[in-house]
């Protein structure tokens, strides 16, 4: 029965038709994994090539965005040396202490008020009770602290304290000052001023 098959095969005129479409049946069921393989290896290939794009941008950024990083830490570091906290304020006031004395005044009353805390938003403003931005929340907190300070002295010495004070670099507000006659006469004036300290505190998460 085989050799029947075989012979008539072999006469067969379709016999070169049959032939070549077995071949490239099994040629094609032995290319099928290949094909597969030859995509996923082409679009690793892309994957990988546009990873290195983006790596060689960001290596030939780098240099350029760790100088900006590094003037805003700078400017940063520069602003936070201004600010007066919990941590610093003892060194505050012995500051003020100093420059009372070396303007050549004498301290009536030295108070600092309590903290108040609001939320910090961009674009606000330090000077309102409330913000009034409508800017977006920032992870900071804005802290207050208001300072009371009461001198007397000649005119010469006051006029050289608020010179001194102006000259601060302290982040921090003249909000009130009042001017009057000391209560010993003379040419020995009274000054009450209050001050208003600035700080950024980060949220807690």
């Amino acid at each position: 029965m085989n050799d029947s098959l075989i012979r008539r095969f072999c006469e067969s005129r379709h016999r070169w038709l049959i032939v070549a479409t077995a071949t490239g049946l099994l040629g094609l069921v032995a290319l099928l994994p290949m094909v597969d393989d030859y995509f996923d290896k082409r679009s690793s290939h892309s994957e990988l090539s546009e990873n290195l794009a983006a790596a060689r941008l960001t290596a030939e950024t780098l240099p350029k965005l760790e100088k900006q990083a590094t003037a805003v830490r700078d400017e940063l570091d520069s602003l936070e040396v201004r600010t007066v906290d919990d941590a610093n304020l003892a060194r505050f006031r012995s500051e003020l202490v100093d420059e009372v004395r070396e303007a050549g005044c004498q301290i009536r009353r030295l108070e600092v008020g309590s903290t108040t805390r609001r939320a910090w938003k961009e674009k606000d403003d330090p000077l309102l009770e409330v913000s009034g931005a409508g800017g977006v929340d920032t992870p900071f907190a804005l802290e207050r602290r208001s300072v009371v300070l009461s001198v007397d002295g000649n005119t010469a010495a006051v006029q050289d304290l608020l010179a001194r004070l102006e000259q601060e670099r302290r982040l921090s507000h003249p909000h009130r000052l009042q001017l009057q006659a000391a209560s010993n006469g003379g040419d020995t004036v009274t000054v009450e001023l209050e001050l208003w300290l600035f700080t950024l505190a980060r949220n807690a998460t």
